[in-house]
């Protein structure tokens, strides 16, 4: 079946996608390595008795919840909406390929949004094991979260034997699969290291 397509002026199709598309990595990115952040930091904060850290986390949920949920999800849905536009062959057969995938994945991008969510409802309302095991569950939802969707980006780089067996798991767990993984998480922890550092810098010297 031929789908018309969209051809922007000026920047082109290819380049618009890869704007949204970075911004929305760093982002969801961000979102994961910052989960990890909330949930270690709070227990931490909450191990010593340490009021200013504490208040330090909790401003940093407000900031964090605004970021990932709001722009995370414009953004994602932002990159669906363009590349069916520039592309709407390519992102049927994506999306026919992997529909289970993409199924779990927004599953557990659900959990993601309720439990952060729930967390930053939840700071007084709350006993504090609780509360932070709110943020272990998102942070848990948001690390499957990556596993998944990594593989149906991965497989747009190296498709494998799909191209021979177009095996769901063959197209899942491609080549490069588990290399992008590490590289991911990586970037996810550096991302809320590099945050906590700026961020911190502006705390006392206890907090610091």
């Amino acid at each position: 079946m031929d789908y018309p397509h969209w051809d922007p002026p000026y920047l082109g199709g290819g380049m618009l996608i890869g704007i949204i598309a970075v911004l929305h990595v760093f982002v969801s990115h961000f979102a994961v390595g910052g989960g990890l952040f909330l949930a270690l930091t709070e227990r931490r904060a909450a191990q010593l008795g340490d009021a200013g850290l504490l208040s330090y986390v909790r401003t940093h949920s407000k900031f964090f919840l605004l970021l990932t949920v709001v722009f995370g999800a414009v953004s994602g849905v932002g990159i669906w909406f363009v590349i069916a536009l520039v592309h709407p062959a390519a992102t049927s057969m994506l999306i026919h390929t992997f529909a289970f995938g993409w199924a779990i994945e927004w599953c557990f991008f659900v959990v993601e949004i309720a439990a952060i969510l729930i967390y930053y409802a939840t700071w007084d309302r709350l006993d504090r094991h609780s509360h932070n095991l709110m943020a272990w569950i998102y942070f848990i939802a948001a690390f499957a979260s990556l596993l998944v969707i990594n593989g149906m980006l991965s497989f747009m780089l190296t498709p494998g034997k799909w191209l021979e067996t177009r095996s769901f798991w063959h197209g899942f767990f491609n080549p490069s699969y588990l290399p992008s993984v590490i590289v991911r998480t990586a970037v996810t922890l550096a991302l809320a290291g590099v945050y906590a550092m700026f961020t911190g810098a502006r705390e006392s010297d206890d907090v610091k």
